[in-house]
């Protein structure tokens, strides 16, 4: 109702007034503006009803998941198979860097101080801002937990070249990414995970189920973030959310 205003949007059927009844939407991915009806039906009442036919441009697969997202003042709409949505921005362009940064470190001096709650940082790279992420909380993560992964700390690893020492990657269980919508660093000693890599990859690309019971393992350890997030609200950052009809 914001992007077009309560003022513009048709209050009754769609035949009372049809220029008014057909809103603009841009359908995700192609790019390509298409209009659909939005309309209050019933006058005096709440219910905000939009209108999707195939005629019109947009109708989803029986099964998939649809969605609208505002970017860029602009109104998008689209659908996706649900194993598409539950996969959508998993993957970490920036994560096979961070894990090698960690290696390094750890053959630096381990008398460093730093601050457990972290700071904010940012750096442009490849155009993009992104959050830096400290190698040296990670260390100190794996040192509390003996380079073990922490969902099972008797799951096997390898010993890593590189460290002489088990192989564990960090993660983070609010997602780095997220860092926009927070006044407070992510990058810290609670939200870091040490996972074996079976599990780091397991809780961004396993099926929801599993990814579910990844989340809940972890939060279970992680209790000071309990009276800020439900179990639920977290797993929304992995679209582990079981949508049912």
């Amino acid at each position: 109702m914001d992007h077009f205003g309560l003022e513009n949007i048709q209050v009754g059927n769609v035949a009372a007034n049809r220029e008014k009844a057909s809103q603009t939407f841009t359908l995700y991915p192609d790019n390509i503006e298409i209009q659909l009806n939005l309309v209050f039906p019933k006058p005096e009442k709440p219910e905000l009803r939009l209108y999707i036919s195939s005629r019109a441009g947009f109708k989803p697969f029986a099964g998939n998941i649809w969605f609208l997202f505002k970017k860029n003042n602009v109104l998008n709409i689209g659908s996706l198979p649900i194993a598409e949505w539950n996969s959508l921005n998993q993957n970490d362009d920036q994560d096979d860097y961070y894990q090698r940064s960690i290696e390094s470190s750890i053959g630096e001096d381990n008398n460093y101080v730093i601050d457990p709650k972290g700071r904010i940082s940012t750096q442009i790279v490849g155009g993009r801002i992104i959050t830096v992420r400290d190698p040296r909380l990670a260390r100190m993560r794996f040192d509390i937990v003996g380079n073990r992964c922490e969902v099972d700390p008797s799951h096997q690893t390898f010993v890593a070249q590189r460290t002489q020492l088990p192989y564990v990657e960090a993660h983070h269980f609010i997602p780095i990414k997220f860092q926009h919508l927070f006044g407070d660093p992510l990058d810290n000693l609670v939200n870091i995970v040490a996972l074996c890599p079976n599990c780091h990859r397991g809780i961004h690309h396993a099926v929801v189920e599993h990814k579910y019971e990844l989340i809940e393992n972890i939060y279970a350890k992680r209790t000071q973030i309990h009276h800020h997030f439900s179990i639920d609200d977290i797993a929304q950052f992995y679209n582990a959310i079981t949508i049912s009809d």
